[in-house]
């Protein structure tokens, strides 16, 4: 699913935009790296070309994921969140001034840049409440729950389920280790709660019951 609803990369190719497209430059990220972090001094936007980056939060040992971003989704750097490049990734990149010298004539940028970031702080405050009154097994299963009602298939009366996350990245996400993140997991498939169908990609037999779990 699209993080802001938008795909600004479609919205760059018209014509009306060449002058909009021709202020930013590509940045490639290598799988893993640290492409922006809270005490860089670059005030730029971004938009993801190719690739997935994870926007998250840092102290000391523990992370904290806000948000996954996907091709055609837009950022900021000066958000102060560490910016990680979860496979290998392409930004198109320009710096603030730039995009304000643009913005009166596209009012797609403000819209979308407030859409994402009234997601990043939704899920915030998600983050927050789900380390100070669930614990790891509900955050897990209320992460698979809600992908699964935002991007689910139905297939055989249930929904599948591709999330293109490794379990390391899994782990990230849901505040926990990732042996963790890999119990629960065969834990739900013993419980009949999901079935693996591949790499990353899962059937949710029963809505319902994830529901339920979420919600005791």
């Amino acid at each position: 699913m699209k993080f802001s609803g938008i795909n600004l990369l479609d919205e760059l190719q018209q014509p009306e935009l060449s002058e909009l497209r021709d202020v930013f430059h590509s940045r490639l990220a290598k799988k893993g790296a640290i492409i922006f972090s809270p005490d860089q001094d670059e005030d730029l936007v971004f938009i993801i070309e190719s690739g997935k980056v994870r926007i998250y939060l840092g102290y000391e040992e523990k992370e904290f994921t806000l948000g996954i971003l996907e091709p055609g989704d837009l950022y900021s750097s000066h958000a102060g969140c560490f910016v990680q490049a979860l496979e290998g990734s392409s930004l198109l990149v320009t710096d603030v001034q730039s995009v304000k010298r643009c913005m009166a004539e596209v009012p797609l940028f403000n819209r979308t840049m407030v859409r994402v970031l009234g997601k990043i702080l939704q899920n915030a405050f998600s983050v927050i409440g789900g380390l100070a009154f669930k614990d790891i097994y509900a955050r897990l299963t209320a992460y698979l729950l809600k992908e699964a009602q935002d991007s689910g298939v139905p297939v055989d009366g249930g929904l599948e389920l591709e999330l293109n996350l490794t379990i390391e990245q899994l782990s990230q996400i849901v505040g926990a280790t990732r042996q963790t993140v890999s119990t629960l997991l065969n834990n739900m498939v013993r419980e009949g709660l999901v079935v693996k169908r591949g790499r990353s990609k899962w059937f949710i037999p029963n809505l319902k019951a994830l529901e339920d779990v979420v919600n005791t």
